[in-house]
């Protein structure tokens, strides 16, 4: 599990600098499960979320699964 986790961390990496562009649109969507705990009140991640990118129009240019747990301040790191 350990190493399917990491090469769908580094698959997620990638996908982000191949797609998440300055000056284009990238909608990023998380896909939860039903019973996740981000839907509670405490709103913390408990399940493994499908991770998707999409272009402006729309259209799915990356869809990466098994990540690991949601994390709000993951794309933040080049702020």
């Amino acid at each position: 599990m350990a190493k399917n986790n990491r090469k769908a961390r580094r698959a997620w990496a990638a996908a982000r600098k191949k797609h998440i562009k300055r000056g284009c649109i990238t909608i990023l969507e998380y896909l939860h499960d039903h019973d996740c705990g981000i839907y509670s009140a405490e709103r913390i991640c408990t399940c493994n979320p499908d991770r998707v990118l999409k272009d402006d129009k729309g259209r799915v240019l990356a869809r990466i699964e098994g990540a690991g747990f949601y994390d709000p301040l993951e794309l933040a790191e080049g702020a």
